[in-house]
């Protein structure tokens, strides 16, 4: 970790301390932190680009992540739908506020989650959905398995290109967990089986050619797709990795009886996990690679 970033991170660690204890107030420290509310803006006029699916890692307790982070990058694509991983539930009300003054209104549902000292509001798993956005049949589902934390997948049905979709949003076992993930992802290929049209995504702490933890995903009929199409079941160097600091493929939007058309990705402030965009089509796939934007 960067010099700057310990000692950022000790700030967000002292602050949490100094708000347990109750020397401050939390309205005070959301006032002095990164993840601080800004002011009011003018509407931007901003429209939700229709069919785009986002997801993201947030790495919600860390100093450089905060509500800001979260509006800025949603404000920079205007996805109809976000699957949010390790993400503070606090942070996301905030930014969901702060883009709706932008123009964007998104209704706020929340998955699995962990408390944090950093996030004492839960830190794990949730979905936005954009206004108006075909929405039914919500439901949070904890894995049989799992480490020292609470981890599973929230799944949705809902409208994309046209067509009935069953989305899934999900975060499985980080590195001293690994153990468990290949049970856990057997659990959620199970779980998406019975749908004709799925999109699976979230963190999956693991790398696409990783057979002994992926192959549920590359053998299911109708195939997987991922939505950065060198990012398969055999290793390509051009499979972009999405955790900045490793340079891993972990982040995944995975497309069943649907397809991506464009597919981009971002680096953000916290320098962890890289926004990860697709936009659904009912028509052929993109071939090409994903972009940076």
């Amino acid at each position: 970790m960067k010099s700057s970033r310990r000692i950022a991170l000790a700030a967000k660690v002292a602050l949490a301390l100094l708000m347990t204890a109750g020397l401050i107030t939390p309205a005070y420290a959301q006032g002095t932190g990164s993840g601080a509310e800004s002011a009011p803006e003018p509407a931007a006029q901003a429209a939700v680009v229709p069919d785009r699916v986002m997801t993201w890692n947030s790495h919600g307790q860390d100093i450089f992540s905060g509500p800001a982070l979260l509006r800025d990058q949603i404000r920079k694509f205007r996805p109809q739908i976000v699957l949010l991983q390790e993400s503070c539930h606090g942070e996301i009300r905030s930014a969901v506020r702060q883009l709706k003054r932008d123009g964007l209104h998104y209704e706020f549902r929340p998955g699995t989650a962990n408390y944090h000292l950093l996030c004492p509001s839960g830190n794990g798993q949730a979905v936005l959905v954009a206004k108006g956005t075909p929405f039914s049949n919500y439901k949070t589902v904890p894995y049989t398995v799992k480490d020292n934390e609470e981890r599973g997948y929230s799944t949705f049905t809902t409208t994309l290109a046209g067509r009935t979709v069953q989305v899934f949003n999900t975060h499985l076992n980080s590195a001293r967990g690994a153990a468990t993930r290949p049970q856990q992802v057997k659990e959620l290929i199970a779980a998406a089986r019975p749908y004709r049209r799925t999109l699976v995504g979230g963190d999956f702490n693991t790398q696409p050619w990783d057979s002994s933890q992926m192959k549920p995903v590359w053998e299911q009929r109708p195939a997987y797709r991922d939505v950065d199409p060198f990012c398969g079941k055999t290793w390509s160097k051009q499979c972009n990795g999405t955790q900045e600091g490793s340079g891993k493929k972990f982040d995944y939007l995975l497309h069943q009886g649907i397809n991506s058309r464009a597919c981009y990705l971002r680096n953000t402030r916290n320098e962890d996990h890289r926004v990860v965009v697709s936009d659904v089509t009912a028509s052929a796939p993109s071939t090409d690679p994903c972009r940076f934007v």
